[in-house]
């Protein structure tokens, strides 16, 4: 990408006014399209905080960058109280990141109020509320919907996620997400779907294909980077792999598994014909520390894990069936959706 397509990210960043919501796609895309995009952002935020932050259209601006650079936490604190449709949406995806659920809600609802496309703002509520652990509300606001809405990428790729989590049929899900991608292919949670199905299903080539077009997108999603991270290590790419952590801690320098594994992946690619073995340790260790909560799994099972303290899929191949079927509302339809999260990473 240009130089001067750099200094026009970065002036949009910096220039007067609030963004529309157009604004926001757009620097989603630019940055998307070149991931050294980043820093453009990050030195304009950089400048940005020099300005007066009582100025309303500064904390719009400021607090959507740093939305982008995937600091939820300055990004709710700025956008906070703005009168304003897209720094209330924004301020629902800044809650939704950082997990609160509720506050993301209101969020949406105030956006919709202040005049923010009523539709996306009831597809942004519906995976909350799925997040949240309320499935059959999030599919009710979809089956509300109707028109062109039907139609996009991220109805589709929501559809998708609910009737999933509802422990519905596989094929429809894949469907959805075809679909979804067919529409946008691009777009990142139907890219990262329809990359763990093939994952599940040792479409390794596929799943491959489909991590690298998911962390295209912005903000990064972490799963997608760190699931396409390990599928190089597997390649001994260890130099992408070693990309993939480090973007994944660009936004977040706290994220202990994304640094356990860049060490791990720097040390493999020093070691790695000497240390054959030891890699393959280090790469179970890995994948037992793995959280269930990265897998898309239906709010029953989530739920019966949950009760029973299974957090990693280490925890989990060292729970026998018998004990997972004795845990109340936990079925042989849950018992074949774990022993298919375990098989996609070679456990039991």
């Amino acid at each position: 990408m240009s130089e001067t397509l750099q200094v026009d990210l970065k002036a949009k960043i910096l220039g007067g006014g609030r963004f529309t919501a157009e604004d926001v796609r757009m620097l989603i895309d630019t940055i998307a399209s070149d991931f050294a995009q980043y820093r453009s952002v990050r030195e304009a935020v950089q400048e940005l905080e020099q300005q007066p932050a009582e100025d309303p259209d500064t904390r719009q601006r400021l607090g959507i960058a740093n939305y982008l650079l995937g600091r939820f936490r300055q990004a709710a604190e700025l956008l906070e109280g703005l009168d304003d449709p897209v720094a209330r949406f924004y301020l629902g995806k800044s809650r939704f990141a950082l997990q609160q659920y509720d506050q993301a809600i209101a969020a949406y609802d105030a956006a919709a109020e202040a005049g923010y496309d009523r539709d996306l703002c009831v597809l942004a509520k519906a995976e909350a509320l799925r997040y949240k652990g309320d499935a059959e509300a999030s599919l009710r606001l979809l089956d509300d919907l109707s028109g062109p809405i039907e139609q996009t990428a991220e109805y589709l790729y929501q559809r998708s996620a609910t009737v999933r989590a509802l422990g519905g049929n596989p094929e429809e899900v894949v469907a959805l997400l075809e679909r979804a991608v067919e529409v946008d292919p691009q777009h990142p949670g139907a890219l990262f779907g329809l990359a763990i199905e093939n994952d599940r299903r040792g479409n390794d080539e596929t799943a491959l294909e489909l991590y690298e077009r998911s962390v295209s997108r912005f903000p990064p999603h972490v799963g997608p980077l760190l699931n396409l991270g390990l599928m190089y290590e597997d390649r001994n790419q260890f130099d992408q792999a070693q990309r993939c952590y480090r973007r994944v801690l660009e936004v977040y320098p706290d994220h202990e598994r994304a640094r356990l594994f860049l060490r791990d992946a720097e040390a493999s690619g020093d070691m790695y014909y000497d240390e054959d073995a030891q890699r393959r340790r280090d790469r179970l260790s890995q994948v037992m520390n793995i959280p269930v909560t990265d897998f898309e799994l239906s709010v029953r099972s989530r739920n019966c894990l949950q009760k029973m303290g299974i957090h990693t899929l280490g925890d989990l191949a060292m729970t026998t069936e018998q004990e997972l079927l004795s845990s109340k509302n936990f079925g042989e339809t849950s018992l074949v959706e774990i022993k298919e999260i375990l098989a996609s990473k070679g456990l039991k």
